[in-house]
């Protein structure tokens, strides 16, 4: 069975960004049968167009056929077919054997409504979670490499960036800008996640952000492992002006096929930085998780604990999940953490932090040291790759500095990838 948490390099499983093409003459007898006007022709060729630059110039040269000949025809004007011919956009190879462009958007809508010892509000929103185009090539039969930027309105950033070397599946070298491999949660795609968001015990403890490192990871048989060195910086330099910092991070695990359609797997993974106040948030971080699916039943759990000079923070999520129906998938998931310190926990980023209720005077009220959450949703998938998500949490954070914060949110969210 595919083990979809194990990090993709690569592209989108089961994405073709290069569509077939079709052939302009069928185009236009299928546009004269339909006696198509002007209008509707301006909107499919625009919409050709976007397509056209999506696939970085393949379908160009049909694209323009197809102008050409309809304004021979008469079908539109010169000023009209000016307009519409597209710019050729071809992708610079230079030694690149392929390149494959991937992406994903994901739309979202929250509501919170939140009460502590000392006040109470709500807080709405609706936003672009995610947006993300990224492009991948192979330069050999060994070498690959892969570009992927965040492009959420008002925000662009470079989501990872790296070369890899592997001879065979049991060996890759890689280099570049990416995610430490921390939880089965953390390292679930966000467009593969079974919640609207990852849970807060995951956000606190095992949710480090990219770094420039090197690593090695592979799989042979049942075992599959992850070894790196990063910087331990977000971004892409050590901008500390100290000592030089690091973050080491191991990842290992083995899966068992049980029965046709049914499997075990179970990981291990350890981070460790020099710096705690850097981009782990810890001095270390263990996480050991089991994955069981068998069939249309789905059962992942994990532990936690994030240790540093104030003691531990640890916790557990357990979330069993079952596909109704080819479509139709119903989700549970309850959660639970403690800290030595004080404030240890925070609530959750999306969106419990965001009301006014957590606010007293010029300090907040987001941090404690008890936490528990319950989440129920249900997921609709129109194919792989293209689901909706609704889901209704309740979760409690104890000995804040308002005392005990009662948060109930409602998510709804549209995810595609390609």
């Amino acid at each position: 069975m595919q083990r979809a948490y194990i990090p993709q390099l690569y592209g989108t499983e089961g994405s073709d960004p290069f569509p077939k093409k079709t052939k302009p003459d069928g185009n236009i007898r299928h546009m004269e049968r339909l006696h198509m006007n002007k209008t509707w022709i301006t909107f499919l060729a625009g919409a050709s167009v976007a397509g056209s630059l999506m696939i970085g110039g393949v379908a160009h040269a049909g694209y323009n056929d197809l102008i050409k000949t309809l304004e021979a025809k008469g079908t539109i004007t010169a000023d009209e077919a000016a307009d519409l011919k597209a710019q050729e956009v071809t992708p610079d190879k230079g030694d690149a054997k392929s390149l494959k462009i991937t992406g994903r958007v994901q739309f979202q809508a929250g509501y919170v409504d939140q009460e502590n010892d000392v006040n109470s509000g709500d807080w709405s929103t609706f936003e672009v979670r995610r947006a993300r185009i990224g492009v991948s090539g192979n330069f050999t039969e060994d070498i690959k490499g892969k570009v992927e930027a965040n492009i959420v309105p008002g925000s662009v950033s470079v989501r990872s960036a790296f070369i890899s070397w592997g001879h065979s599946d049991a060996f890759n070298l890689t280099g570049g800008y990416d995610k430490p491999v921390s939880s089965l949660e953390e390292n679930t795609s966000s467009a593969s996640i079974l919640t609207v968001e990852r849970s807060n015990v995951n956000n606190n403890i095992a949710a480090p952000g990219e770094s420039v490192g090197l690593w090695a990871d592979g799989e042979a048989g049942l075992f599959f492992y992850h070894l790196g060195l990063y910087n331990g910086e977000s971004g892409t330099r050590n901008t500390s002006n100290e000592e030089a910092e690091y973050l080491f991070n191991a990842h290992g695990g083995l899966t068992l096929d049980l029965a046709e359609d049914t499997a075990v797997t179970v990981m291990v993974s350890y981070l460790e930085t020099d710096d705690p106040n850097a981009e782990l948030g810890y001095e270390d971080v263990t996480t050991a998780a089991i994955h069981f699916e068998a069939g249309a039943f789905d059962l992942r759990t994990e532990y936690f604990m994030g240790s540093d000079e104030d003691g531990d923070t640890d916790g557990f999520y357990i979330m069993p999940s079952m596909k109704l129906s080819k479509q139709l998938e119903a989700v549970l998931r309850y959660e639970q953490a403690e800290s030595d310190s004080g404030s240890g926990i925070g609530a959750q980023s999306r969106y419990a932090k965001r009301t006014d209720t957590v606010v007293i005077g010029e300090d907040k009220a987001d941090k404690g040291d008890e936490f528990s959450a319950l989440y129920l949703g249900m997921n609709y998938y129109f194919a792989k790759y293209q689901k909706v998500m609704v889901g209704v949490e309740v979760s409690e954070l104890e000995n804040t500095d308002a005392g005990k914060l009662d948060t109930t949110s409602l998510f709804g969210a549209y995810r595609v990838r390609f």
